[in-house]
């Protein structure tokens, strides 16, 4: 990979999320709000858009489009660039993909879990709070603090079994 398709991707991944997050902001800031209390375990954008008087479309639009773009560009861009490495690697000794498939694993199985987790915290942010339980957004919530921070020890800290080392 060129230096300069390195520093275009690594600007991509810093612009992008600066940009949505400096968006919804300024449109969450010049919202009145009904209420203060959030049935949230942490306060994020869209719980507080869901207590905004008045029309709120403005605010609706963009974040529903940035759920399928945060989670699944990140996601299909690395699950494609590991499985173009487990394909080089598949051509070689079996060291090689030993290697390869003991470091990728991990990986993609934590990257993944994290994708899934934001993911769920995002579409259930989008729903009014009349529309769920608050308990089970108490508990979505959690998942997402708990089940990624849970997962990276556990996940780097086993070994592989041999059988998945033989593929």
């Amino acid at each position: 990979m060129s230096v300069r398709r390195a520093l275009s991707l690594w600007g991509a991944a810093v612009l992008y999320p600066l940009i949505i997050v400096t968006y919804s902001v300024s449109l969450t800031t010049q919202l009145a709000l009904w209420g203060y209390k959030l049935h949230r375990i942490f306060c994020a954008n869209r719980p507080i858009v869901n207590h905004a008087c008045g029309e709120t479309l403005h605010t609706t639009v963009p974040p529903t489009g940035t759920v399928f773009t945060t989670v699944s560009v990140p996601l299909f861009t690395v699950l494609y660039s590991y499985v173009r490495i487990l394909v080089v690697c598949k051509r070689s000794n079996s060291e090689v993909r030993r290697k390869a498939v003991q470091t990728c694993v991990p990986h993609l199985v934590t990257f993944v879990v994290y994708c899934c987790s934001v993911f769920v915290e995002m579409a259930i942010s989008q729903f009014n709070r009349g529309q769920i339980n608050p308990v089970v957004a108490a508990i979505i919530s959690l998942e997402y603090l708990m089940v990624p921070s849970i997962n990276n020890p556990l996940i780097y800290g086993l070994k592989l079994p041999q059988f998945v080392l033989q593929l």
